[in-house]
């Protein structure tokens, strides 16, 4: 895992406009890697949202507005082409100052326990409308 250029990240779910993040998406932020998500429609966005950096500065992200969850996959596998031609050392160099960025604000006890209440009253919403 420590020993990969890029980490893609495959959520659990696509098809809906309720983004859960699960600890696929924490893993590389700890690892300090770069990231691309399949995930709901707008989960950049959110992780933005939350205090952390995404990558649309070195490539694009525009997978992440796409609502069309068949679309969306489409738009991630043209980058996974596209990011096979990026030279990764240089990237690494010039994205680091965005990938320790976000390791610091996931270990920001503040903003990782609002988002950890957060998807425990999503879960709980979840569980009673069953």
């Amino acid at each position: 895992f420590n020993h990969t250029k890029y980490n893609f990240v495959s959520e659990s779910n696509d098809v809906n406009d309720e983004i859960f993040m699960t600890e696929k998406i924490w893993k590389p932020i700890i690892a300090q890697q770069p990231f691309v998500v399949h995930g709901n429609h707008l989960y950049l966005q959110k992780l933005r949202e939350m205090g952390f950096l995404t990558f649309g500065e070195y490539f694009s992200e525009k997978y992440d507005i796409t609502k069309d969850p068949d679309e969306r996959i489409e738009k991630i596998a043209i980058l996974c082409e596209k990011m096979q031609k990026i030279n990764w050392k240089d990237f690494y160099l010039h994205s680091q100052a965005l990938r320790k960025h976000n390791y610091e604000t996931f270990f920001n006890k503040w903003k990782l326990s609002k988002q950890v209440n957060e998807t425990i009253d999503l879960f709980l919403e979840f569980a009673d409308s069953r």
